[in-house]
């Protein structure tokens, strides 16, 4: 007589578990892909608002708080790449960190012109001196400075690599002011880190010292290295994480400032697999092609 036989062979078993790893694999997989790509986007569209709240804040401008009755609020300075932080001590998050600034002048100049000329004959600038019987005791920022860290450690990086072949963080200024004499917004960029905290360091360090700053050699100076051309920023998610070649695109969005732009408009975010080239130029996300 046969005896019935109950449970189940080593095939059977190794079958099984082969069958429920792969599933588990499967979901642990799709789970950290849906994370990546809900990282990812909230990265993008904090940035995106980040640069549109610039132009919120330059069309209604608050007072500065400083005290400086016969100064006028001209528009924000956007820094990225600064090497000192607010408390003038070095950073170790210079490739992410941004800083806003308020652009403050004097509000009676002579002579017409576009914004440029007209925020030089304005005596623009970003800090202000303190004064104690004509004497100037101290330097500070004109207003409230801003301070913003990309969301989920990414990186806002240039559209070209470096020549070690990585995509850099994109290092330099912008200008959103408003014209003196027409109230037209302007976007203005510069290949230059206009080092604002640095300067206010070094600046009290010599007011210590018994000397007195220029402070018109921190952004006057340099307003003529502004210029209206069209910025792409590149998000990467991945922050810290590096790639070469073929695959240091491969995962960066496209935020555009376009040309000159005089409103949150102007503030695109181009499509991640958008490939379109018009007269020979990419207009598509020229953070992953290129021409």
């Amino acid at each position: 007589m046969n005896k019935r036989r109950f449970g189940f062979t080593m095939v059977e078993v190794s079958l099984f578990l082969a069958i429920t790893a792969a599933i588990f694999v499967g979901v642990i997989a799709g789970t950290q892909n849906t994370v990546w790509h809900q990282k990812f986007n909230d990265s993008v569209q904090d940035f995106t608002e980040f640069l549109r709240s610039v132009y919120s804040q330059v069309s209604n401008p608050q007072s500065i708080g400083t005290g400086q009755s016969e100064m006028a609020i001209y528009g924000k300075l956007v820094v990225f790449g600064e090497s000192v932080g607010l408390d003038y001590q070095e950073i170790n998050d210079r490739e992410t960190r941004v800083f806003v600034y308020d652009v403050v002048g004097d509000v009676v100049g002579t002579g017409s012109g576009n914004a440029i000329s007209m925020l030089s004959d304005r005596n623009a600038n970003v800090v202000v001196g303190v004064y104690d019987a004509n004497r100037m005791t101290s330097v500070v920022p004109a207003g409230i400075v801003q301070s913003y860290l990309p969301r989920w450690t990414a990186t806002i990086e240039a559209i070209k690599p470096g020549d070690d072949g990585y995509l850099q963080p994109y290092r330099g200024s912008v200008l959103v002011v408003r014209h003196p004499n027409s109230g037209t917004i302007n976007t203005l960029v510069s290949g230059e880190v206009i080092e604002v905290n640095k300067f206010v360091k070094e600046a009290n360090a010599m007011i210590s010292s018994g000397g007195t700053p220029d402070l018109s050699g921190l952004l006057k100076s340099k307003l003529d290295t502004f210029k209206a051309e069209t910025i792409d920023f590149c998000v990467n998610p991945e922050g810290a994480n590096k790639y070469s070649g073929d695959l240091a695109s491969l995962a960066r969005r496209d935020i555009r400032l376009v040309r000159n732009t005089r409103n949150a408009s102007g503030v695109e975010v181009i499509d991640l697999d958008l490939d379109k080239v018009e007269g020979g130029v990419q207009v598509g996300n020229r953070c992953r092609y290129t021409n």
